[in-house]
């Protein structure tokens, strides 16, 4: 401006000079006013003002004033890079080069001037005069333009920066309260948080709607948490929280039962971890309560299950051996009562002895029963006819003190079980029934037709959805705990005195149940009684069951080839005597391999007679498929009580199988052996 001044005043000023020059007044007091009263707008145009500013008075000006000043000015277009100077100063940082560039930027140019101003001989033309005063005022207002820029620009970005920033952590922190909610319910967790600087606790919104507690209502002590362990808990499991925190622990788990809102009791598993400050003093817990209450029913059905397995192959195999030691005792008996017909102390010697051994083979019938390898005879039953012929008998068994009553709905679907194992396991419920009933009470024995769908049947694994006919035997006798429940179909378990129950009762029940594809769950409830429900599932369609054929008269035998295969010495020695003395031709093997060895050789048999159980890795049934490959007319006769499901599937027998039962009678083996031939 004052170069402007000057030209004009003395009118040395004009052409393109003047123009320039002008343009750059225009500038640089638009500028200042802009800086004045709009000091943000001004940072966002000075950018593009400078760039026209710098091209225009550097090169343009310079190149004019070179031109006008002949030999005085030769050194201008050199000091006009100062320009760029003060924009690499401004924009770069050298650390503590930079105040020694300040220096030089904002004084170098007065000395230059100085110097051409001195070093001229001539005088100076006011023209000259005129364009080192425009060059250095305007060098001096481009480094004040360039700093005020620069200074607001570093307070812009870093506003720009700071408000980016808080952006970015306001959606960060709104994310990871999302992710956290939504981690909270995918999980069904109870997420909480203790301060225990401020003693203050947090919970997410799964405590009303898993436990009853509203977390806006409750104070946020940090110890209420404490109320809702069940009494009996509550001690160790504050204990165990304070010994992980005092000994700098940062893990903390948990198991305890949790007093619901409602007053329901269920078990859960905390887990925390615990955040420490720097001088390593507890600051925060973070955990989280899990309820695992159907998980823990779930492993405890599991473990019985696996229990009942267990006892069931124990049983089984114990049965297996106790039968053929039965066999030699009955088969014995007999021979002693035919050879003393005439001794009556020795005729009451055997007849005791058939009946102990009756007896036993009664246990081992159960046992068997319980460990679901006997063999039934499954028949279409009508669940009415069934309690209404047995009716007579249930009132017999109980006292006159217990009211007893019997209903069966109208419509009540057919079943498929063995009459006499279902009879016989009412009575028993009847029995244990009456015994819990020593006062007095009432007895109600009922079936219905019931359809269980998945909802129904999460309850118990031992249920499948469809339809099913349940008979309930109730008792308003003393009940059960529910640890006696959980063990009462348990073999040998009673809770019965000494000599007054063998405890296999129920477990035969169950068994029984089991093997019929259905299902037998007890409810109970001390002082007010006991139900027993055995689900039966419906008959489909009607089955046609082969008529027993009655049995024969005496003893009849024959002459026929009879292959007799038992492992068991004993068995096999007293089997063939009794065959023999019966006139049948025998041939006797130890072993499935041995029999085929005789198969193998050719020689013909009418009959085989072969134990269903044997050890060498074929039983009897795969003996009897190999020995059919042989002689196909082959007729085949099995003889078990413990069939490991080789001949009995679904709780039958497969069809076109005969099965004589251990222990046995002569005269039932000799009828037997009779039927299956004349076949």
């Amino acid at each position: 401006m004052l170069g402007v001044v000057f030209g004009v005043w003395l009118g040395d000023v004009s052409g393109p000079e003047a123009w320039v020059i002008g343009l750059v007044a225009l500038v640089t007091g638009g500028l200042l006013v802009l800086l004045t009263l709009k000091p943000k707008m001004a940072t966002g145009a000075i950018p593009g003002l400078l760039s026209v500013y710098f091209v225009l008075h550097l090169n343009i000006g310079a190149i004019i004033a070179y031109r006008a000043s002949g030999d005085v000015l030769l050194i201008v277009p050199y000091i006009t890079w100062f320009f760029p100077l003060v924009l690499f100063h401004q924009f770069a940082n050298f650390a503590f080069y930079k105040r020694l560039i300040s220096i030089v930027v904002n004084f170098g140019p007065l000395p230059i001037a100085a110097y051409i101003l001195t070093q001229q001989s001539d005088a100076l033309a006011i023209g000259d005069v005129d364009a080192i005063v425009t060059f250095v005022v305007s060098y001096l207002a481009f480094v004040i333009f360039a700093s005020f820029y620069t200074r607001h620009r570093d307070a812009e970005v870093l506003q720009s920066a700071r408000t980016e920033e808080a952006a970015r952590s306001a959606e960060m922190m709104r994310v990871n309260d999302e992710r956290f909610r939504l981690l909270g319910m995918a999980t069904k967790d109870l997420i909480w948080d203790a301060d225990l600087k401020s003693g203050t606790i947090w919970w997410n919104d799964l405590l009303l709607d898993l436990y009853g507690y509203d977390p806006k209502a409750l104070e946020t002590k940090i110890n209420a948490w404490e109320t809702w362990v069940h009494p009996d808990d509550r001690d160790r499991v504050v204990e165990s929280l304070r010994s992980v925190v005092d000994s700098g622990g940062s893990h903390w788990t948990s198991e305890y039962r949790f007093v619901c809102a409602d007053g329901r009791t269920v078990d859960v598993v905390a887990r925390g971890l615990i955040l420490r400050d720097i001088a390593g003093q507890p600051a925060r817990i973070l955990g989280s309560t899990t309820d695992v209450t159907d998980l823990r029913a779930l492993e405890r059905k599991l473990r019985q299950s696996q229990k009942m397995e267990a006892v069931g192959q124990l049983t089984g195999g114990v049965a297996h051996d106790f039968n053929n030691l039965l066999t030699i005792i009955v088969g014995s008996a007999e021979e002693l009562s035919e050879i003393h017909a005439d001794d009556p102390r020795a005729q009451r010697l055997a007849e005791t002895t058939l009946q102990a051994a009756e007896r036993g083979s009664t246990l081992t019938s159960r046992l068997l029963s319980f460990a679901r390898r006997q063999a039934l005879a499954p028949k279409h039953l009508d669940p009415g006819r069934v309690l209404t012929g047995i009716e007579d008998l249930i009132r017999r068994t109980i006292t006159e003190d217990i009211a007893i009553e019997v209903w069966t709905a109208p419509d009540i679907w057919p079943i498929e079980a063995d009459p006499g194992q279902l009879e016989n396991a009412i009575l028993n419920l009847v029995i244990n029934a009456r015994d819990a009933m020593p006062k007095g009470g009432r007895l109600r024995i009922e079936a219905s037709n019931v359809t269980l769908k998945n909802v129904d049947t999460g309850r118990d694994e031992g249920l499948k959805s469809g339809r099913y006919v349940v008979i309930i035997v109730s008792d308003t006798g003393d009940g059960m705990p529910p640890e006696v429940v959980e063990r009462a179909f348990e073999p040998f378990f009673t809770t019965k005195e000494m000599g007054k129950g063998s405890g296999l009762g129920l477990s035969m029940v169950w068994g029984f149940v089991e093997q019929s594809n259905g299902h037998a769950q007890i409810e109970s409830e001390l002082c007010k009684g006991t139900s027993v429900k055995l689900h039966f599932p419906a008959a489909i369609k009607e089955r046609t069951d082969i008529a027993p054929v009655p049995a024969t008269a005496g003893l009849v035998g024959g002459t026929e080839h009879i292959l007799v295969v038992e492992d068991n010495d004993m068995v096999r020695k007293h089997v063939v005597t009794q065959l023999g003395t019966l006139g049948y031709r025998i041939v006797e093997a130890e072993s499935a391999a041995k029999a085929l060895e005789k198969l193998e050789r050719g020689e013909n048999f009418d009959l085989l007679f072969t134990d269903v159980v044997m050890p060498g890795g074929m039983n009897g049934r795969d003996l009897a498929g190999a020995a059919l490959r042989h002689q196909p007319a082959l007729k085949v006769l099995y003889t078990s009580l413990y069939t490991e499901d080789a001949i009995i599937h679904q709780g039958r027998l497969d069809p076109g199988v005969a099965l004589l039962s251990k222990p046995y009678r002569r005269a039932d083996l000799a009828a037997m052996i009779r039927k299956v031939l004349d076949e």
